[in-house]
């Protein structure tokens, strides 16, 4: 749809100026045929100087502008307007000539003062993106044939809209080409007051064209959709032929209007400063040694409970919207009470952005991570390891892309001092991260998405907003930083002045509402409900009292639709109905009134449940199905507990991670409210651990167990470990007492140096190679941590491991270099107070 109304706009808009606006717009050369190839040259000279320059500036409200990305925002514009497809400008030199030589000539000015030059270069973005997106509404819109009132309303809006753009172009030219002494005197204030308010105006003039365009875009599509009808007046024969003859363009030039949504960032150039070739393997251990966070499988696990077509109303949000456009760097905070959908918002952001990446290899770098409060996932907690995993991911973006040399040289630095030292290199610790991660950012614009920073370590979380503060402010690219977390005080405090969406319920009404009938509809199709006889009213009632409940928590949806599935309760539609007015208004009721139904099963139904979430809540590792059964089972049936029965069991509060195949919480907070109950206090659920861990060493379990074997020689002694567990200690004393070769030797014929050495890793006890080697428990008594257990297992108050045996040579020396025979041997200071000593034990 051509327009020759373009070939005239500008023109007019030029003839509705005042006389010094004209005379300010008087360019050079604009009916020169290659203007735009002028205009991309000059901006590509000014990005490679504001690059050598490392030019950035601060905004009044604080946001941190990187100039060479706004250059390169121009240079997209450019070739966008080129996209069009439209070549008339080669042969028309009025159309659109005349804001482009403009554009050049601004870029062509000698402005050595980075502000000056940075608030110039937006204004420029900022036309350069109306010209190319006016142009588009041309071409779709405008017919040289049309008469609708609704096209000369669009063509009305584009002349005004053109005479904004050029009087702010004229403003600037007067405001710009003055001296510095000129600009910065009280005279010049005034002019530059006008820049400004013509940029307003810009914005306002942008929302009129494109409300009118939105009108003309519905009409369009019904007419190539469907049989043109009479509500579609004059505008009727247009369409016809729109839709007969240039429905190709139509859709071309739709797709193109489409890209203009999607942000526009810095290419990221090709830095010569990477090392290119590396082993596989040593690829490997550079991976490993900066993370072992499986971040891409957390993500899966999110991405995959994500309803269809959810979270496009985060893409509309002024907040977001102007967090992934603007070339400033920032961050964004998302928040809102739990249960809302904030991770899955994240990983829906995410998924975006890793698709966008496959599509385009030189977007920004991108890192993610899924933090949780976990005693089987402590790294996710942890910020040094977030951070080392957000370094991971922004030091190579893929398998077949290099690692960042600065990652490279202080991976090498560190195994150079660790081999002659004879251990493994040091991990890096956040500041570490964060300088590094600085250095990269010198070279490349980067995204960071930090997901549940509420299920951070509290007391060092600030450490981690801090670091990606720093980065943010300092960095000399565009970093863009997303936040996730709930309401916590210390987390609103710091991120109170930044750019924030609370998640309100009017935000995910739609979402919610959606979420409510399809979970629904999936029971009532899989016969869990009412054995799938539910009427069409009684279906609404429940949808009815679902959605006014919810209030924005899909989670709290979620577990009140599996409770009124209960086979048990829900025999009859009356029983749904009476539930219905019963229902708990808050997380915290519906978690307490699930575990009243728990309490309710059979004692041996409720006594597996407990243990259950018991171990979920303390073990030290993520637990499958194979060892979560060992560990249900530690001398009956072999056969593994059916999932279905282990979720069952607890009423929904567990899920299956079918990514990583083990159990986790529902929700985080499951995890909170269990907490707070006695039944599940720290003290006691590991208490009962240690217990069952000594209970599968000293009894020698069956090779079937092989896997809580192995936790329970793993992770015995950090159970054993926790504060307050004395009824504990006196029950496992004991029992540990009676096997002496669980101390000196092996395990039931297995190696036990790896667990020895897990052990001693878990006590911050440093085990030389050597050790490792034929590590047993007694060659860790040099920690103090390990010596409140050696001796209370052998009989002493204390355990002098600075007592020098005949030889002159203390306990620490002996365990460190000898075998444990002369261990055995050695002379060390009995207690009195104790008839068997450590010695003397080992001597019967």
């Amino acid at each position: 749809m051509a327009s020759t109304a373009s070939f005239s706009l500008w023109d007019k808009a030029v003839q509705s100026l005042s006389d010094e606006d004209k005379q300010s717009i008087n360019f050079s050369q604009t009916d020169k045929p290659t203007i735009l190839a002028d205009v991309l040259q000059a901006a590509e000279q000014k990005k490679q100087l504001c690059m050598h320059k490392r030019w950035k500036f601060t905004k009044q409200n604080g946001h941190v502008i990187i100039v060479r990305d706004v250059c390169e925002k121009i240079i997209k514009w450019i070739h966008k307007f080129k996209e069009i497809g439209d070549v008339a400008i080669q042969y028309e030199p009025s159309h659109a000539a005349l804001p482009w030589a403009a554009v050049r000539f601004f870029l062509q000015l000698s402005v050595n003062d980075v502000q000056t030059f940075g608030a110039m270069a937006e204004g420029l973005e900022t036309v350069a993106s109306h010209i190319t997106r006016c142009k588009k509404y041309e071409d779709l819109y405008l017919s040289p044939s049309s008469s609708s009132s609704i096209q000369a309303d669009l063509n009305y809006f584009l002349l005004r809209h053109y005479a904004v753009i050029l009087t702010y172009l004229a403003t600037a030219r007067r405001y710009y080409t003055k001296s510095t002494v000129r600009r910065l005197s009280g005279s010049v204030f005034d002019t530059s007051d006008s820049v400004d308010a013509c940029l307003s105006n810009i914005a306002a003039g942008r929302d009129e064209v494109e409300r009118c365009a939105r009108l003309i875009d519905s009409e369009l599509q019904r007419g190539i959709n469907s049989t043109v009808t009479q509500a579609l007046g004059a505008i009727s024969t247009d369409l016809i032929s729109v839709s007969t003859s240039q429905d190709s363009h139509y859709q071309s030039l739709k797709d193109i209007m489409s890209s203009f949504e999607q942000p526009i960032l810095r290419a990221a150039a090709q830095v010569s400063d990477i090392h290119a070739s590396l082993a596989k393997d040593e690829r490997r251990k550079i991976f490993a040694w900066l993370s072992t966070v499986q971040y891409r499988e957390h993500h899966r696990t999110s991405f995959n409970a994500v309803m269809p077509g959810s979270g496009t109303w985060l893409q509309n949000k002024p907040e977001f919207v102007d967090w992934k456009t603007s070339s400033a760097s920032s961050i964004l905070w998302i928040h809102g009470i739990p249960g809302s959908g904030k991770s899955k918002l994240m990983s829906i952001v995410i998924q975006d952005i890793l698709e966008a990446k496959l599509q385009n290899t030189s977007t920004s770098a991108f890192s993610y991570f899924y933090c949780t409060r976990d005693e089987a996932e402590k790294a996710r907690a942890n910020p040094d390891e977030i951070m080392r995993a957000v370094l991971k991911q922004l030091s190579c973006s893929d398998a077949s892309q290099p690692i960042h040399a600065a990652v490279l040289r202080e991976y090498q630095k560190r195994q150079k001092d660790a081999d002659e030292d004879g251990l493994e290199p040091s991990k890096l610790s956040l500041r570490d991260c964060k300088n590094l991660i600085l250095e990269i950012s010198d070279q490349l614009p980067m995204v960071v998405m930090v997901d549940a920073l509420d299920e951070c370590d509290p007391l060092r979380r600030h450490e981690l907003l801090h670091a990606l503060g720093d980065i943010v402010q300092t960095s000399n690219s565009l970093v863009k930083v997303i936040i996730s977390s709930r309401d916590d005080l210390d987390i609103s405090c710091r991120l109170a002045g930044v750019p924030n969406i609370y998640i309100s319920s009017d935000d995910n009404r739609d979402d919610l509402d959606r979420f409510v009938e399809q979970e629904l509809d999936k029971a009532i199709e899989e016969q869990r409900l009412l054995r799938g006889q539910v009427s069409s009213f009684l279906r609404q009632q429940i949808i009815d009292r679902l959605r006014a409940g919810a209030n924005g928590m899909f989670l709290w949806a979620h577990l009140q639709i599996q409770s009124l599935c209960d086979p048990e309760r829900m025999i009859v539609a009356n029983d749904v109905e009476d539930a219905l007015q019963r229902l708990p208004t808050t997380l915290i009721a519906l978690y307490s009134n699930i575990l009243d139904r728990i309490d309710r099963i059979a004692p041996h139904g409720q006594f597996l449940a407990t243990k259950i979430l018991s171990w979920i809540l303390c073990a030290r590792i993520p637990l499958d199905q194979k060892i979560l059964t060992q560990m249900l089972q530690p001398s009956g049936s072999e056969n593994p507990f059916p999932a279905q029965d282990v979720l069952g069991l607890c009423c929904n509060l567990l899920v299956l991670d079918n990514s990583l195949n083990v159990f986790r919480f529902a929700h985080a907070s499951v995890r909170e409210f269990l907490e707070s109950q006695p039944r599940f206090s720290f003290q006691k659920i590991n208490s009962d651990a240690a217990k069952e861990c000594v209970r599968a060493i000293v009894k020698a379990s069956r090779p079937s167990h092989a896997e809580f074997n192995g936790y329970a020689l793993r992770f015995w002694a950090e159970h054993y470990l926790t504060p307050d567990v004395q009824s504990t200690k006196k029950e496992i004393i004991p029992s540990l007492r009676a096997d002496k070769t669980f101390y000196i030797t092996r395990f039931h014929g297995e190696d036990l140096s790896d667990c020895w050495a897990e052990f001693g890793k878990k006590t911050n006890h440093k085990l030389h190679p050597s050790e490792k080697s034929n590590a047993t428990l007694l060659r860790l008594t040099s920690n103090s941590n390990v010596l409140e257990i050696i001796e209370a297992i052998f009989g002493c108050s204390v355990v002098n491991v600075n007592h020098k045996t005949t030889k002159c040579r203390s306990l620490t020396d002996i365990t460190l270099c000898n075998g444990d025979e002369e261990i055995i041997k050695a002379e060390v200071a009995p207690d009195p107070s104790e008839p068997e000593t450590s010695l003397e034990f080992f001597r019967k």
